[in-house]
């Protein structure tokens, strides 16, 4: 079995960011010269993703608009002789096959996968938040490729994971496992506990491969939901069933989302670019001095 489909929750209303993210949506802030849903994409098709569907709120044409043909700019690329950056802005609407769902109601993480059901349709998909982004690390599997392969390995849902430490720990999807097989298998789960209440060290991120039964426990949660429904409590139905996975990798991640990660996400990047890196690499070390 090959997992070829993607679905990328890209609706929240990134508050964080306002009033930047008022007009512009998070997945579009860029993060040195690209936005972030595109090093999304890539990095779903970089894993063998075939199909992504990203989720989208009302009226958000922006995401749409960056993926699809701007023939007024690539004609004039072409015409002006700058074949480089008309490749680079073609590549944009030839990554893969891309549709867009509508999220009407703003309901949560939960409430944006359930709309990806019938895109999905019976098939395991591979799920990337739309405010992070991975860079794999020379000699390792990416994140998105392990978690690819592991599925298919245990026919289980992965969910990629890391040590969290501190209070820390009340940020993210908290794993009770145990190691069966080298591999980290789940029991229990809690979202966002504090830290005396915390199973372990083992926090949930924004990647992860899951069983297409994963919606019939989205209904369910929602349907009996008087507050906001998690995503963690369909995983932890998947946990009872069919098996669930905590899959802790080797990538360097970017939490866009939090202002602090998106301007180290912008040095990073900036310092791997050739043409760059000498002169922001010397901008930093005069602020450090200063």
């Amino acid at each position: 079995m090959k997992i070829k489909k993607a679905v990328i929750p890209a609706a929240g209303l990134g508050t964080r960011f306002l009033p930047a993210t008022k007009s512009v949506p998070k997945p579009m802030l860029p993060v040195y010269d690209k936005p972030t849903i595109q090093y999304i994409v890539e990095e779903a098709v970089s894993a063998g993703i075939e199909k992504v569907a990203i989720i989208v709120s009302p009226d958000c044409d922006v995401i749409k608009n960056h993926f699809s043909v701007n023939k007024v700019l690539e004609d004039n690329l072409l015409a002006t002789g700058k074949k480089g950056l008309y490749e680079k802005a073609i590549n944009t609407r030839t990554l893969c096959e891309i549709e867009y769902i509508i999220q009407p109601v703003a309901n949560g993480l939960a409430g944006a996968l359930l709309m990806a059901e019938d895109f999905v349709a019976g098939e395991p998909f591979a799920m990337l938040l739309g405010d992070e982004i991975y860079c794999k690390k020379d000699g390792a599997d990416a994140c998105l490729k392990k978690l690819c392969d592991e599925y298919i390995l245990t026919g289980a849902t992965q969910v990629a994971s890391t040590e969290v430490f501190g209070d820390d720990i009340e940020k993210y999807g908290n794993f009770d496992y145990t190691e069966v097989d080298g591999r980290l298998k789940v029991h229990n789960l809690v979202e966002k506990p504090p830290i005396n209440e915390a199973f372990s060290n083992m926090g949930s991120l924004g990647r992860a491969v899951i069983s297409p039964s994963v919606f019939k426990y989205l209904r369910e949660s929602i349907e009996g939901a008087t507050t906001e429904v998690y995503l963690t409590d369909a995983y932890l139905a998947l946990a009872h069933t069919e098996g669930l996975y905590a899959c802790p990798f080797e990538d360097t991640r970017y939490d866009i989302g939090d202002k602090v990660g998106f301007i180290k996400a912008n040095v990073d990047f900036a310092l791997k670019d050739k043409k760059h890196a000498d002169e922001v690499a010397e901008y930093i070390k005069k602020l450090a001095k200063t």
